[in-house]
């Protein structure tokens, strides 16, 4: 959501994360594995294995978003992502023999997110490109938390995954640590009413709190806000240069922001 002052954390999954990448790039004598990333939305999946992928294949990583379940749209993008000349055949065959010779080149990371849409022919395109004796291929597969069943029910598939990795909600104990880190809004507020938003509202959820710190921040005239004439809670440039006070934790301020996340919630004007 472009807000100011956030840092990109690593919690506990995400440095499992890193160790399943690097696990699942190296093997096969540098081939590379597959593994596959599942869990419930929200809870930093995406962002992680691409946060890493940074790191270690900034130049060799294809990312395919899908947006249809069908392996046509599969080859269509994957054709994209290789920068390949035209638009990819219409044939079957002659498209899929163009992508296995382009993938023998240089070893690739394939990254499939909401993987749980494909379908069968989809994931098992996937798994053929992967076998294929002459690519050098890694694939991440990253989806919902029925990802994991769906591959399951795939038995071919499900016996080339190096790697599983389930994503779940942050804890107490790691709200505790993050959150007071993820942004300055949160630093100086106490523990106890880090834990009622958690209760209330995020339930160890990244982006519940990434949107209720980016609401917040505007409500009260953060950076970037528009229309906001009261001092943000985060420290904000005046005309002279100087940085505004942060202004003092109010559960009504929360109550007010949580009210517009869930119109259901009651809150004090």
């Amino acid at each position: 959501m472009g807000l100011p002052g956030a840092r990109a954390m690593l919690t506990q999954a995400s440095a499992e994360t890193y160790a399943n990448l690097v696990t699942t790039l190296n093997a096969d004598a540098g081939k590379g594995a597959i593994m596959c990333v599942h869990g419930g939305v929200g809870l930093g999946k995406t962002f992680a294995v691409n946060s890493h992928l940074d790191d270690l294949a900034p130049h060799t990583t294809l990312r395919i978003k899908v947006g249809s379940a069908k392996i046509q749209a599969l080859r269509a993008a994957l054709y994209k992502r290789l920068d390949l000349p035209g638009e990819a055949p219409l044939n079957s065959t002659r498209c899929e023999t163009i992508l296995k010779e382009a993938l023998s080149e240089t070893p690739r990371v394939l990254v499939v997110d909401e993987a749980q849409w494909l379908d069968t022919r989809a994931f098992e395109f996937i798994r053929e490109l992967w076998d294929d004796e002459d690519t050098r291929l890694a694939v991440v597969l990253v989806g919902a938390e029925n990802c994991y069943q769906k591959i399951k029910n795939r038995p071919a598939l499900d016996s080339r995954i190096l790697v599983w990795q389930r994503y779940k909600p942050l804890t107490p104990a790691e709200v505790l640590t993050v959150i007071p880190e993820y942004h300055p809004l949160w630093a100086d507020v106490p523990t106890d009413e880090l834990l009622w938003i958690d209760d209330v509202a995020c339930h160890g959820n990244f982006r519940q709190w990434a949107k209720i710190t980016y609401l917040l921040r505007e409500q009260h005239g953060g950076p970037g806000s528009k229309g906001a004439g009261s001092p943000g809670p985060t420290s904000t440039p005046t005309a002279r240069g100087a940085a505004a006070p942060l202004p003092p934790y109010s559960r009504d301020i929360v109550r007010a922001v949580l009210s517009r996340l869930d119109p259901t919630q009651r809150h004090t004007d």
